[in-house]
């Protein structure tokens, strides 16, 4: 039975933690057998342990950080119980957003999208595939508020806009909202634009400190 399609509003998130994806023969190098799952080995430079990561199977070695991990660059090695191998491949999580090719041509999905990760907005790369979701570093994800599901925010233009008369006066707008976002704030400093709060509207404490400092609230 296929997976349900997801809706734009509810796609499901997927926080990815630092890990090192292993094939079966440096899993026989380092353990000494194939994976069974629940591996985990140790990021060496230098002699000194540096980290220590779970291990998943795949057909290339490599180390995947996310941004709670600070390994330093050089010569590393992952390191098991039987032996080690040396760490060539080493590359940060790929935040990316998951739709089957088919919804994505019907969204109007093109090669980037913003979503809404709780009350950050993230650009992500799009992929086609079947297992639909978001993935994204595990410690954006938790400092969002760990949240389940993420939204496809479609009219979020992250675009450099055309230049406009440096004299222009930013124009006036408002947010169709109640929460004004930080996201909000910086689109509108984006755009040459100045946020007109409407009654019993909310601004984010984030968003209230850029709009201060930028002078984007009018009045």
């Amino acid at each position: 039975m296929r997976p349900p399609l997801p809706r734009p509003d509810a796609l499901r998130v997927r926080p990815v933690a630092a890990h090192a994806v292993v094939p079966p023969e440096a899993a026989q190098a380092l353990f000494g057998a194939a994976l069974r799952g629940s591996e985990r080995a140790h990021v060496v430079r230098l002699g000194h342990v540096v980290a220590t990561v779970p291990v998943v199977g795949g057909s290339a070695l490599r180390l995947v950080l996310d941004a709670s991990l600070d390994v330093p660059a050089g010569s590393l090695r992952l390191a098991g119980p039987v032996g080690a191998v040396p760490l060539v491949d080493v590359e940060p999580v790929r935040p990316r957003l998951v739709v089957p090719a088919a919804l994505g041509r019907a969204w109007g999905l093109g090669e980037m999208a913003v979503v809404a990760l709780g009350p950050v907005a993230v650009r992500l790369a799009v992929e086609a595939g079947q297992d639909a979701g978001v993935d994204v570093d595990r410690a954006l994800w938790i400092a969002a508020g760990r949240p389940e599901t993420a939204r496809w925010l479609p009219q979020t233009d992250w675009q450099t806009p055309a230049e406009e008369p440096a004299d222009a006066a930013p124009r006036a707008t408002t947010i169709p909202r109640r929460v004004v976002t930080e996201t909000d704030v910086r689109q509108a400093r984006l755009h040459r634009r100045t946020i007109t709060l409407t009654p019993g509207q909310i601004v984010t404490p984030a968003a209230a400190t850029l709009a201060k400092e930028w002078g984007v609230f009018g009045q």
